[in-house]
């Protein structure tokens, strides 16, 4: 392999896996020292029943890094309880543009079988499931035999017919939703079956982190009058906290700052938010944050010693580092894109011309997505590092809280900052306008 590929390689914006702990960098003092990791972990292990809790952040903030590093955590022993914890990846038995509860409930006890059986050798009996499973075979599209079925392999058959196929989810939907609460039931007998199992190998619970769901896309449902987002948090909170075991959910960020915050807190808890990494200071006097830029040069410069590189064979120079960390707004995963991108645009090392060809051709992409209602509060945000939503203008900034044309950070007062690849837009000039 040679070192363009080398490096491409090593600045995928993907998460970080268990195997890539190596080069993990602590961002929470640049963060505004969030620590969402203690906050989860600690609620869990000082709770006498199970506690259901979200996790919010901007796409790619490094929300799935910190639920493998909550993982770690509850797994070792501390204060004499130690937890078997399933960190589960939705997107691997949901489709993320149509996710509804049953779906998420099914992911959940497949991939909980699953790891359970491969991990600490116990199988979970599907018994409490098979009667509900002969009841919808005949809309799984052809003859299965579920009496053969191991639990995690019949919920396999159901969620992949449920994401492939549209019409058969809409099928399925319709039969189960009348039966959810008994879908409920038979998840929290296997889940107690689990619990009594793990007991006996040490472990003091069984924890669910799923992965994710911020990653839905938010439309409007219109037999329930509100966005997908809303009706799954919201709606369904009541089936979403009522799983035998602790359970973590990521949450759309737009979702946090809707006039659902209150709702969201007293069905989850406080919602702890994984703020970008602070690379500036508040409006309307912005400049350089030190720590911010320092931390995120330890970011690359890990990357770059895996791909056997040297910092200098990645940039042309010092200054085209710094410029690549700033125009990533403190994204960690957009910090990876960029010089992917940048490596993609002209040879290496990168300098000037490859960096304004990636910032054109981002701008270009958010000028494209920007409505005219959104301006006024891209100026006020640019003016002052913050918005007061009104009833008017809330699904604007939550469109663009959600497409990250807004940012949001955490000093000693959480404030917002503008996308620089959207700080350098101006609003279209209207036919007519000298």
């Amino acid at each position: 392999m040679d070192l363009t590929q080398s490096l491409y390689q090593a600045f995928s914006p993907e998460p970080l896996t268990a195997e890539q702990v190596s080069l993990y960098v602590d961002l929470d003092k640049a963060r505004g020292r969030m620590d969402v990791v203690h906050r989860l972990s600690s609620r869990i292990r000082l709770s006498s029943q199970p506690v259901s809790q979200v996790l919010a952040g901007h796409k790619g903030s490094g929300k799935s890094t910190e639920l493998m590093r909550l993982q770690a955590e509850l797994q070792r022993k501390d204060n004499g309880k130690r937890y078997f914890t399933v960190l589960i990846k939705a997107e691997d038995d949901i489709d993320k543009n149509d996710v509804d509860f049953p779906d998420v409930l099914i992911a959940l006890v497949r991939q909980l079988a699953t790891q359970l059986r491969e991990r600490e050798s116990i199988q979970l009996k599907p018994d409490y499931f098979s009667d509900r499973w002969d009841r919808i075979k005949a809309l799984l599209g052809s003859e299965v035999d579920f009496s053969s079925m191991s639990l995690d392999a019949g919920m396999l058959k159901i969620s992949s017919t449920i994401k492939s196929s549209p019409d058969a989810r809409e099928k399925i939907r319709a039969l189960l939703e009348p039966d959810t609460n008994n879908w409920l039931m038979a998840a929290n007998e296997v889940i107690q079956q689990a619990n009594a199992e793990l007991a006996k190998k040490g472990y003091d619970g069984l924890v669910a982190l799923v992965d994710d769901l911020d990653k839905m896309i938010i439309r409007p449902k219109a037999d329930a009058g509100c966005s997908t987002a809303e009706y799954l948090f919201v709606h369904r909170a009541a089936q979403l906290t009522a799983f035998a075991c602790h359970t973590v959910y990521t949450l759309p960020l737009s979702l946090a700052y809707s006039h659902h915050e209150q709702t969201i807190k007293s069905n989850f808890g406080a919602v702890p938010v994984v703020p970008m990494v602070k690379i500036s200071t508040p409006p309307p006097k912005s400049k350089s944050n030190s720590t911010g830029i320092s931390s995120l040069r330890d970011v690359v410069k890990l990357r770059c010693e895996a791909a056997g590189a040297e910092i200098g064979q990645l940039f042309n120079n010092d200054r085209t580092q710094t410029e690549i960390i700033k125009l990533s707004g403190g994204q960690p995963s957009e910090l990876m894109a960029i010089i992917q991108d940048a490596i993609l645009a002209s040879d290496l090392p990168i300098g000037a011309e490859s960096l304004t060809r990636v910032k054109r051709e981002r701008e270009r992409s958010y000028a494209r997505t920007l409505r005219r209602g959104h301006w006024p509060i891209l100026e006020e945000v640019r003016e002052s590092g913050w918005y007061q939503r009104s009833d008017e203008t809330e699904n604007l900034f939550r469109e663009l809280i959600d497409s990250r044309a807004i940012l949001q950070y955490v000093n000693d007062r959480e404030w917002y900052g503008l996308n620089p690849m959207v700080a350098g837009l101006k609003p279209p000039r209207q036919l007519g306008e000298d």
